[in-house]
This record gives structure tokens, sequence and C-alpha cells, in this order.
């Protein structure tokens, strides 16, 4: 089965954010818990980075695929849960069941989750 999705987590001057190829698509697809003008600033270099490392692996130059910022998504009512957002998202992301996003109110058990899925 071929990926439909890359996800490439980013931490960015003391944030998190979530870069995706959509492969189906062609496009990159921005996630940010906190949106802020300064937090896409980095996402050329790091597509071009990514390029670097990865172009044999596509058929086409995905530099110049569009950049799409991700819109109507949970976001963070502080400044210090980015990270616990990014990994939600990715879940929603690769797992066909809704992500139950009341689960971020409860950071023991999304670590815990995270150790249990770490080890099976």
């Amino acid at each position: 089965m071929a990926s439909k999705f890359i996800l490439i987590p980013i931490i960015h001057a003391r944030h998190w954010t979530l870069l995706v190829a959509n492969l189906t698509k062609k496009v990159w697809e921005f996630y940010d818990s906190l949106p802020k003008a300064t937090h896409t600033a980095v996402l050329t270099e790091v597509i071009e980075h990514f390029y670097e490392q990865a172009n044999q692996a596509f058929d086409e130059d995905i530099r110049k695929w569009v950049i799409e910022s991700i819109s109507n998504i949970p976001v963070q009512a502080n400044s210090y849960d980015c990270e616990m957002f990014v990994y939600k998202y990715m879940e929603a992301i690769i797992q066909p069941e809704p992500v139950r996003w009341s689960e971020l109110k409860d950071w023991q058990t999304i670590c815990l989750d995270l150790e249990l899925n770490l080890h099976m």
C-alpha cells in the first residue's frame, strides 16, 4: 500500500508545527495550533532540505507544490501545548477514527498512551 502522507513535525523558535506532504493532492499542508506569520517563515527551508534528502523518491519537484495553511482546526489556549496538538494532528491524519480533542486536557493520559503504544 502506498503512503498518502509524509508527516514532518517542525520545532522552530520553541514552537511545534506540522508540515504534511499530501501525496494524493500534491500539496503541502501546514498545521499550526498557535497561528502566526512567523511560524511559516521556516517552511521553504524545511521543504528545500527535505527535497535535497529525498528528491529521488519523487517524479516531480515537490518544492513547487502549494503550501496550504490548514484552518478550522483546534488551536491551543496557552503557550505550551503545541507539541500535544502536533501529536493529535498527526493522529487525526493517519487514523480513520475521529480524534478525541478533549484528551488534550489530560496530559498524563496522552503520555501514558504514547508510552504504551511505543511498547506494543
